[in-house]
């Protein structure tokens, strides 16, 4: 996915690039390879960055950004 999301785990703040959301919970690679978490639940993620490409450019020279996006991170029942 290559989004950046903070996650506010055991009173530690962490940062991490999005590998995958599965189960109510955010797969990640830490920013820092000495952070020991690699997956915060949904409730534990206080901050979230979309990555994006580079804006296409229009027949009238104006920029075209892509749709937002937004991470599911829905419960299961």
């Amino acid at each position: 996915m290559g989004d950046i999301v903070k996650a506010s785990i055991g009173g530690r703040v962490v940062y991490g690039e999005v590998l995958e959301v599965r189960d109510g919970a955010v797969h990640f690679t830490p920013i820092s390879r000495a952070a020991g978490w690699r997956h915060a639940s949904a409730a534990q993620v206080v901050g979230h960055w979309r990555r994006t490409g580079r804006r296409h450019t229009g027949e009238d020279g104006e920029s075209i950004a892509p749709p937002p996006e937004q991470l599911s991170l829905r419960m299961s029942d």
